[in-house]
């Protein structure tokens, strides 16, 4: 496996290292239009940038891009009016799908020198659901991120090779970043540019692949019925579900379909990944989290 650090994605010059499917792209293509962007974004003088973009590979320039050019990244959860004017003095710019925006082809400018990214100055800034409340925005330090995708990487990796990412879920939440970009990135597993929210486009793009990796929600797998080729689907290395509870039923029907049950992940915006459980056994802390509990 070829593994690079998340800070050390931009020094590192792989020969031959694929990031994204459909359409192709290498670690090299990525490398240079992130340092471009840098450059583009320091000479516009941002220092806050919102992102939404549907294509996970744009998303991954993106954010290497601003991170290189010591930019904060807001990663608001969609781009509904109300959502836009409460974090309107959030961000001097915003680079998404939406038209009025600036895209990410008119921001490259002359390339910044490849350099490590600081793990305690490049900050993301996430937005919890609001379940509990008002929604509210996390930050988090790179570092925190890096964390995480090896701890996923030591706990999973060898299991899943070089399977290719498939997922249901956006990538503007903590885990669908982490799942679905930042991991693979860094593990130099290939992903799928975009979301695939229904079941039959996933074994569409599944058919093309020797092996894949699901990153899904339970909804998605809920939805999961016998008009599907499970035959085919048994290739699949492991199944991710997060972002609510599965339903037990659910969860036995896959385990027969598929001979494994999903793998479920436990955690918050605000705390990132703390545990994970499968075939409705108990929770296990991931490696490095302590659990505790106080008087409440």
């Amino acid at each position: 496996m070829n593994w690079i650090a998340l800070d050390q994605l931009l020094e590192q010059t792989p020969a031959s290292r694929p990031v994204a499917l459909c359409p192709a792209l290498e670690h090299e293509a990525l490398r240079q239009q992130a340092l471009r962007l840098a450059g583009g974004l320091r000479s516009r003088n941002i220092t806050r940038l919102a992102l939404h973009l549907e294509d996970a590979g744009d998303l991954a320039i993106a954010l290497l891009g601003a991170w290189r050019a010591g930019v904060t990244v807001l990663l608001p959860a969609d781009l509904q009016p109300a959502t836009r004017q409460r974090l309107a003095d959030q961000a001097d710019l915003w680079l998404t799908d939406q038209a009025g925006d600036s895209v990410l082809a008119e921001l490259l400018g002359d390339a910044l020198p490849a350099a490590p990214l600081d793990l305690d100055q490049c900050r993301l800034l996430l937005c919890t659901s609001g379940s509990s409340g008002e929604p509210k925005l996390i930050e988090k330090r790179l570092r925190q991120l890096a964390n995480e995708v090896e701890v996923l990487e030591a706990q999973w990796g060898a299991e899943l090779g070089q399977a290719c990412i498939i997922g249901s879920v956006a990538a503007q939440h903590i885990y669908g970043l982490l799942f679905r970009v930042l991991w693979p990135l860094c593990a130099g597993r290939p992903l799928l540019r975009r979301a695939l929210p229904f079941p039959e486009d996933i074994q569409l793009a599944s058919r093309k692949q020797a092996g894949f990796c699901l990153v899904a929600s339970p909804a998605l797998l809920k939805r999961m019925g016998d008009n599907l080729d499970w035959p085919a689907l048994s290739r699949v290395r492991r199944v991710f579900s997060s972002g609510g509870p599965l339903p037990a039923e659910a969860a036995h029907q896959l385990q027969q379909r598929l001979d494994q049950a999903p793998t479920e992940i436990y955690g918050s915006s605000e705390t990132g990944g703390i545990a994970w459980r499968q075939g409705g056994s108990l929770w296990q802390p991931f490696v490095g989290v302590e659990l505790s509990q106080d008087e409440q």
